[in-house]
Order: structure tokens, then sequence, then C-alpha cells
């Protein structure tokens, strides 16, 4: 409801992606779908909505995924986070399934999320803080913003198949270290980088396998996204400290 009172003109319709027939029924003329999955339902949330989709000859589909080590790379590699290894299923579900039909399929695969450490997150912010303050200081790791995610999902829908159909793309704005990451808040925000004792932080690695094996991979293989590239499509794409300066709520006048 709140996105309708900023966005009048967004039409809000009421359906169940793990059984969208009667979505695709009620509406004739779907242009493309934009579908967004949330752990650990990913794949109960997106292959019956795939499957209508293409049944209903929706010419351009839209997945985001995640990122696992390069736009070649992640076709083969569904890596052993179990988040991870859903969404690729998802991927070459999508793939294989639009093939030869008149659908076309986009995937965007981010890389870590800056927004996890927005102000709003709260404790599950510092915990984020936490786990990556386990990783070795000078490790770096790739982030996006969902600004950007949102970017480039606006480009894949309004130029549409012709000119996105086919492509998958890593998405990072930065890579950086936990240390950069520490010293750009604390001179953007003038205070610490919110996170829990580091010893939280291990026992969640310990304890949650997939932040477990998250972390793992993060330290062992890592996001691989062609920043430079991604910036000569989009050269606003933000870096971490672009991110805090100008969409994360932190600096006041955002």
């Amino acid at each position: 409801q709140a996105l309708l009172t900023s966005h009048p003109s967004i039409a809000l319709i009421q359906g169940e992606p793990t059984s969208p027939a009667p979505i695709f029924a009620s509406h004739a003329d779907i242009s493309a779908v934009y579908l967004v999955t949330v752990p650990p339902a990913d794949e109960a949330q997106a292959i019956p909505l795939i499957d209508a989709a293409i049944a209903s000859r929706v010419p351009h589909i839209v997945f985001t995924s995640v990122e696992r080590g390069g736009d070649e790379t992640s076709w083969e590699n569904p890596t052993d986070v179990p988040h991870f290894a859903a969404k690729h299923r998802v991927e070459l579900h999508l793939r294989d399934t639009a093939a030869g039909t008149g659908t076309r399929w986009t995937v965007l695969r981010p890389s870590g999320f800056m927004d996890q450490y927005l102000p709003g997150a709260g404790a599950m912010g510092a915990v984020m803080g936490g786990l990556w303050a386990t990783m070795p200081r000078d490790r770096k790791l790739q982030l996006v913003s969902a600004r950007d995610i949102g970017v480039f999902a606006a480009r894949a829908l309004m130029e549409g198949p012709d000119g996105w159909g086919g492509r998958a793309i890593a998405l990072a704005g930065d890579e950086i270290s936990f240390a950069e990451a520490e010293e750009t808040f604390e001179k953007v925000v003038g205070r610490a980088m919110p996170q829990t004792w580091t010893v939280v932080g291990r026992a969640v690695r310990w304890a949650v396998e997939d932040a477990g094996r998250s972390m793992d991979w993060f330290e062992k293989e890592g996001y691989k996204a062609d920043i430079e590239k991604l910036r000569e499509l989009e050269p606003g794409f933000q870096t971490w400290e672009m991110w805090l300066r100008e969409s994360s709520g932190w600096v006041k006048g955002d």
C-alpha cells in the first residue's frame, strides 16, 4: 500500500506465485515478468510462475538470481551454498524451458547487498556486520545497492527482449574489504559501522548452514562481477561510499 501511495499509476494484483494460473488467466496481455524469490522457497516461488508465464506466451522474463563467479562460470557453478544452488536451478529451468518458445529471458546476478546495512536493519544489520568481520580483514567482497539492481531490472524491462534477451549479467558496484568498509562508513557517517561482537558472527557461521557456507565461499571464491564494464553501462553505479551518501539514509538529507 505504501508503494501504491507513492506511485499511484501502479495497479496492485493479488496472486500466489506458487499457484499463478489465475493471474495469467485474468490478465491476457502481460508483456514481461520480473521475478524475485526469497530463500528458502526460491524454486517453489519461481518455477510455477515461470511455467505459467511461458505457457501464456509472455515475451520476456527477468529473473534476479545471485552471482556465483562471473557471467559464464555462474552457469556451471551452483556452489554448495543452499540458496545459491536453488537460484542456479531456477536459472537452468528458465533457460531450458523457454528454449524454442516465444519467451526470452534475462538473468540478473547481484553480489552482496549494501542495503543489508541500512539504518533500519537494526539487529540483523549488526549481525551481518559481525559476519563480515569474521573474514580476513584484507579479503575483498563485492557489493551492490538495491537501487542499482533496480536500474538494471528497469533497463531490461523497458528496453525489452530484443536488447536483453538471452543475457545473464553479474552486478556489483564496489569491491572492498571489511576494514575499508569500516573506514569509509566512519568517514561518511561519523560513527562506527554497526556490528555484533565477532564471536557472535562466528557462532552464526557455525550454527546457520547457509550463512556459514556463504562466508566460506566468499573467502575461497567470491563474487566476480566486471565492475569496470558495468560502470561503462551505468556511470552512476554506486560504490559503497556513494551508497552511504546518496541512498542509505545514514546521512542527513538523503
